[in-house]
């Protein structure tokens, strides 16, 4: 209760006149107007640039995607999903690629293309393959017999049993 009286106490005194402190009742800010293409940093330290119409705030990153993946045809920035798996195999985004093929057919070159497109795929995943499995292959030339003729050999000679017991119950 004593912290409240001590709040009334100074706001009586403000009332009375007997303050000594400045009274604020306001805050006008100042009209800052940039002009298309003006850079300036704020009270913050952020660098801001004025485009037309609009505030961008400048730094040292890429605006959109990473800058070597890039279109090569309209050097747009890889960012859609779609755009990131056709750019795998072509270079190019999704729109551009669309055109391209549909240039293709427009000339009657599009199945040739298209075949030469799934050799060097299939080649490129044969290739990665025996990348990803050399040690593997390594192996199994060393060994005298890869494979394990055991099981083979004991149901040619029947060693085990072929006969399926049903449940007639």
């Amino acid at each position: 209760m004593a912290k409240h009286s001590k709040n009334l106490q100074k706001v009586q005194d403000m009332l009375d006149g007997k303050s000594t402190r400045k009274i604020q009742s306001g805050y006008i800010p100042t009209e800052e107007t940039h002009k298309v293409g003006d850079t300036w940093t704020d009270s913050d330290g952020k660098k801001w640039e004025q485009k037309n119409g609009y505030r961008t705030n400048i730094t040292k990153l890429a605006t959109r995607g990473i800058v070597d993946h890039k279109c090569s045809v309209c050097e747009k920035y890889i960012v859609k999903p779609w755009d990131k798996e056709i750019f795998k195999f072509n270079d190019r985004c999704y729109y551009c690629q669309i055109d391209f093929e549909a240039e293709l057919k427009g000339t009657g070159k599009y199945d040739e293309w298209k075949e030469e497109q799934d050799k060097r795929i299939k080649e490129d995943y044969i290739k990665k393959f025996e990348e990803d499995n050399a040690e593997l292959v390594k192996e199994l030339e060393n060994l005298e017999n890869p494979f394990d003729m055991t099981v083979a050999n004991a149901l040619a000679n029947g060693e085990v049993e072929m006969t399926i017991n049903k449940n007639t119950k």
